[in-house]
């Protein structure tokens, strides 16, 4: 009896101990996320990097775009295109990356991005800008919702950095031009 009450004992240990570390795992989880969502320090951003995405393509390509602009020793900020209203106009530019569903459709992560961003778009005239549309070519509205967003963009009176990059099924050649276009870009506004 007393070597059973004594390996309950362990086995409710090692629980214990499995559960702190779950719960660190967790804890770090949270801050890289709310690191994401809010960027390195919001106001003083010379990069405004926000995705709309439905399979994660779009959110990765933005991760690299900041690692490549940071890499130019310039701040990013990360966010949802959906949480876009919450940021700071950039100093240097707003780049967005934006997924299409569908015909021409906006994904989860972007489908609220104008009603919410009203405020935003007022607030970029003159903001200089760059987007990343992907999509797939067998829907007659191929990238529609990149588009939408580069046709808002100015229409609010933010300034095109280049024209709209469109990626059918995540294409690599497209990819690497729109790191192409923005590493050309970065390197003017450094000057």
């Amino acid at each position: 009896m007393l070597f059973q009450d004594g390996l309950a004992t362990e086995r409710k240990s090692v629980a214990v101990a499995a559960m702190a570390a779950y719960a660190l795992v967790l804890l770090r989880y949270h801050k890289a996320s709310f690191a994401e969502s809010e960027g390195e320090s919001g106001a003083g951003t010379d990069y405004l990097v926000a995705y709309a995405t439905e399979t994660g393509m779009a959110r990765q390509i933005a991760r690299q775009t900041c690692k490549t602009i940071r890499q130019n020793g310039l701040r990013t900020s990360l966010v949802e295109l959906n949480r876009l209203v919450s940021s700071p106009v950039p100093a240097k530019g707003l780049l967005v990356i934006a997924s299409t569903t569908g015909n021409g459709d906006a994904p989860r992560t972007g489908d609220g991005w104008q009603k919410e961003g009203r405020d935003f778009l007022r607030n970029v005239a003159s903001c200089p800008y760059a987007v990343l549309a992907l999509g797939d070519r067998s829907y007659s509205n191929f990238c529609g919702f990149g588009l939408e967003v580069a046709a808002e963009l100015q229409q609010a009176g933010a300034v095109p950095l280049f024209e709209p990059v469109l990626v059918h099924q995540g294409d690599p050649a497209s990819v690497r031009y729109w790191f192409s276009q923005l590493s050309q870009s970065v390197v003017q506004a450094r000057h």
